[in-house]
């Protein structure tokens, strides 16, 4: 806003009032709170599924807790998100920057069935208890794991483990695919 007005603020409040005080929202969205609160992602899919992307790969994708101990194994995580998990096309995606990411020896590591929803979704329509528990959990996860480096191809997991995560302990140097393969 030219005049340094923070609208997006005082929308995000007024979304979060109408959902938390007013339980007034629209009825799409129990369907979205329901799969990240018992499933961790907005599909409401099974956390196992969350590397069928991998299936297939002519190589191994390294998961924390099954081939590796922790991040400091390798140089970064890959967060590879929902969509990047779980939608078709965004698959296509998630497996062409392993691809490439191991193509270009760049050392990576995922977390796997550990990684859920980094909550954005839930935090833009207002639902910030979803998003909260959400966060809580990942930042647990995260400073187990040992992440200090993580690279994404999804710029709503982007926003949030860069800008949002500070405030739940987790200081994490987070890029976009397309700056590390650059």
């Amino acid at each position: 806003c030219p005049v340094d007005i923070e609208h997006v603020d005082h929308i995000m409040d007024m979304r979060r009032y109408q959902l938390l005080v007013e339980s007034n929202f629209p009825a799409e969205l129990n369907q979205l709170f329901k799969g990240l609160e018992n499933k961790g992602n907005p599909w409401n899919m099974s956390p196992n599924a969350r590397m069928d992307w991998a299936k297939g790969l002519d190589f191994e994708v390294k998961v924390v807790g099954e081939t590796i101990e922790s991040l400091d194994e390798v140089e970064w995580l890959f967060w590879v998100g929902c969509a990047g998990a779980y939608e078709d096309r965004a698959k296509k995606t998630t497996r062409a920057v392993a691809e490439l990411l191991h193509m270009a020896g760049v050392s990576f590591g995922v977390l796997g069935n550990g990684e859920t929803c980094t909550g954005d979704s839930a935090r833009r329509s207002g639902n910030e208890f979803v998003f909260q528990q959400l966060a809580m959990q990942n930042a647990e996860v995260l400073t187990e794991a040992k992440a200090k480096k993580v690279v994404t191809t999804c710029p709503h997991c982007f926003n949030t483990l860069k800008n949002e995560y500070a405030a739940f302990g987790v200081e994490l140097q987070v890029v976009h695919h397309t700056q590390l393969l650059n």
